[in-house]
């Protein structure tokens, strides 16, 4: 046992407390044990002591205060959020540094149940983000080590950021992206989102200036959204192969195998995911290599946002807990609440399903901007383009926006304007405020606070609908966790902590760059469960083992008709079994609203009947269905959509083959017999076509989405 004692004055207080380490069968213990002075008070020693034990002990896995008859435990951030347990242990669960189920843990497992060697294993996220993209790697020794290496070197950028601009700039034939774009160029942002068909947009996106002004682009380069976004990935994917080729050399990385992670938007749908998959094509992710084929994947950003979050050494998660997980990024804010279920393997349950809004970052650069425009007024015109990107990228986005918190200090924030500004007129101005003094502004606190107030009103809304629809359940919300560029300003977590605090729901914000990063991060995990898991027994050791049914899909068929249930007009005569059917009918694969659980493909047998060889083509096309209405209806109408084709090719199958059948009328038929599965895959539904007990191959059942 290690010990000291240490003196510890608070004001007028003065307490001695014995600062203690001991090792046993359990590992290693550090606490501090009452010597003298008034009793304990968590907050008489928490800026005196807490500093102390750390250095004493400086590995130490907790830190516990022990005195007759109280037990405390100390807390390393506000005390408002601390509960007493049972055991008479106050503690805040996510400062436990978690060893069960952190990246090393996590590695352990998977190697238990793979069946091939991870060390030939190389994982490749990327977060394809509306204004920002970022990118990151990791081999299983760097995944073991809790060592995710993130890009944050980018051309013709000497800051390091976690991210780049998702922006393309067309010049003769060159392609610029990123950080690389001229200052006065006008890119090509936005085209992400242009993925989507107007119709799935939401009617704020629809008609919003960035997707107004995308289409346009869109027009003027005569590229299409899967043009553009491989013109992106192409580049970033190259910069990312250099990173990686200097920091491990070009002969290491052709002996390992790549799976790539791509997260896309909880909301998209299966045809804008497979725009995905061909723009990551054509951009040269899926190109043959030495170590052989590349794996490609999708993930949901949500749940890349978990995975991430929730696998941090840091943060203890218990059965029945429920999170909310907020991605504010620079163009929308996304939102889905979790609960975690069994912890061993780790299952996470969407709880509620999830919503998103325009009201992201970019939103507050507008806003800031409109405040410098008026108060300039003429002069902000004189202003070129290079002149404004530098008051908004430098000294905004990277300076006040990114430290910005509220204080009743009477700080102020100067903003220094171009000299072309003033040409022609003085460089101070102190007829209103804020006043302009040798040309600059000096923003008051409150001044930059009107900037974010609005856009915060909109998460706050956002967040309260989550909130509700996880009570209704009755499921309490435990953490807010943000994610992404917006997600890590000090402001948005002070201003949601303080409105949350009643509500019991503490706010969880990682340090750094991490809350940015948090999907690139998510995305290397979710790689790394599933990229052996193909060749695994048994369950994932963590997964988001089910989702919630976002649309209704489904196939129309024509069961026995049935005059108590079905329309005369639906009414149609089958002359080879000789009755009556009603067509146009529905079977629901899943409806909107259900728990998906990925482990549990669901399964419908069809069959179809055939007079002769001559009917009996080579290709047969299956159209699948869908529905956007709350209550799916029973039959076909105008609400229920095409959502793909599966084409199944039937080239190898011998019609004689097939099973014989007697129809009705004693006609002698052929019967083809098949299944359509659903599985339940997280980015999308993946269908498949099983035919006498096998799944067809993709030369066999090719499927194209409308």
């Amino acid at each position: 046992m290690r010990a000291a004692n240490l003196q510890v004055c608070c004001g007028q207080i003065q307490i001695e407390v014995e600062v203690f380490r001991t090792e046993d069968v359990d590992g290693s213990k550090t606490g501090i044990k009452w010597v003298s002075g008034p009793r304990p008070k968590v907050l008489h020693i928490l800026s005196c002591a807490w500093w102390f034990c750390s250095f004493f002990c400086p590995d130490s896995d907790s830190l516990k205060l022990h005195s007759k008859p109280h037990t405390y435990a100390m807390p390393t951030w506000k005390t408002s959020s601390i509960a007493e347990s049972e055991s008479g242990f106050l503690r805040k669960t996510s400062e436990v540094r978690n060893e069960r189920w952190g990246m090393k843990a996590l590695v352990s497992k998977i190697k238990k149940k793979k069946k091939y060697d991870l060390d030939d294993f190389l994982v490749i996220g990327i977060d394809f983000g509306t204004t920002y993209s970022g990118a990151a790697w990791a081999t299983v020794d760097d995944f073991e080590r809790d060592e995710i290496n993130l890009i944050t070197s980018w051309p013709n950028h000497g800051r390091e950021e976690g991210k780049a601009p998702t922006e393309l700039f067309y010049e003769d034939g060159k392609v610029m992206w990123g950080y690389d774009i001229p200052s006065d160029a006008d890119p090509v942002r936005w085209f992400k989102l242009l993925l989507l068909r107007e119709e799935d947009m939401a009617e704020e996106l629809r008609q919003s200036e960035f997707i107004l002004r995308g289409r346009k682009m869109i027009r003027e380069t005569g590229k299409s959204a899967i043009d553009l976004i491989a013109d992106y990935l192409r580049a970033l994917w190259q910069h990312t192969l250099d990173t990686i080729h200097k920091a491990r050399s070009k002969s290491v990385i052709a002996a390992l195998t790549f799976q790539v992670v791509i997260t896309v938007p909880a909301i998209w749908k299966d045809y804008a995911r497979q725009g995905m998959e061909e723009a990551a094509r054509r951009a040269g992710i899926l190109q043959d290599r030495p170590a052989g084929p590349t794996v490609l994947s999708f993930a949901p950003e949500p749940e890349a946002a978990a995975l991430a979050t929730l696998c941090e050494r840091e943060r203890d998660i218990e059965s029945g807990d429920v999170y909310v997980i907020c991605d504010a990024g620079g163009g929308t804010v996304d939102l889905i609440t979790y609960r975690v279920g069994d912890l061993d393997p780790i299952e996470i349950h969407e709880a509620v399903i999830g919503t998103g809004g325009l009201c992201g970052g970019i939103f507050i650069d507008e806003a800031f901007e409109a405040i410098c425009r008026d108060r300039l007024g003429r002069q902000w015109n004189k202003l070129s383009q290079t002149g404004i990107k530098h008051i908004l990228k430098e000294q905004w986005e990277y300076g006040i926006k990114a430290k910005f918190k509220p204080k009743n200090t009477g700080e102020e924030f100067p903003v220094a304007i171009p000299a072309e500004a003033f040409q022609g007129s003085d460089l101070n101005d102190h007829s209103r405020k804020p006043f302009i003094t040798n040309g600059r502004i000096h923003f008051s606190s409150s001044d930059i606070q009107k900037a974010f107030t609005p856009i915060f009103a909109d998460i706050e809304g956002l967040l309260n609908e989550q909130i509700a629809k996880s009570r209704s359940k009755s499921l309490p919300v435990k953490n807010i966790i943000l994610v992404g560029g917006l997600g890590s300003s000090p402001y948005l977590y002070e201003h949601l902590s303080e409105r949350y605090e009643r509500d019991g729901i503490d706010i969880i914000q990682s340090t750094g760059i991490r809350p940015r990063t948090a999907i690139c991060r998510g995305a290397i995990v979710k790689g790394f469960l599933d990229g052996p898991s193909a060749a695994m027994t048994g369950t994932p050791v963590l997964s988001v083992v089910s989702t919630i049914a976002r649309q209704s899909l489904g196939v129309a068929y024509s069961p026995l008709f049935d005059e108590s249930r079905h329309l005369e007009k639906d009414r149609d005569w089958d002359g080879d079994e000789g009755v009556w059917r009603a067509s146009n009918q529905m079977m629901w694969y899943l409806r909107k609203g259900d728990d998906v659980f990925k482990a549990e493909p669901v399964r419908h047998e069809f069959y179809r009947t055939y007079a002769d060889k001559t009917e009996f083509t080579d290709s047969l096309t299956e159209t699948i269905l869908q529905c956007d209405d709350d209550k799916p209806p029973s039959r076909r109408n105008s609400s229920v959509k095409e959502l793909c084709k599966i084409r199944i090719n039937r080239r190898h199958v011998s019609f004689n083959s097939l099973e014989d059948y007697t129809g009705k009328n004693g006609q002698h038929l052929k019967k083809w017999v098949y299944d359509i599965e659903m599985v339940p895959s997280g980015a999308s539904n993946e269908f498949a076509v099983i035919y006498q007990g096998k799944r067809l191959g993709s030369e066999k059942a090719d499927i194209e989405f409308q």
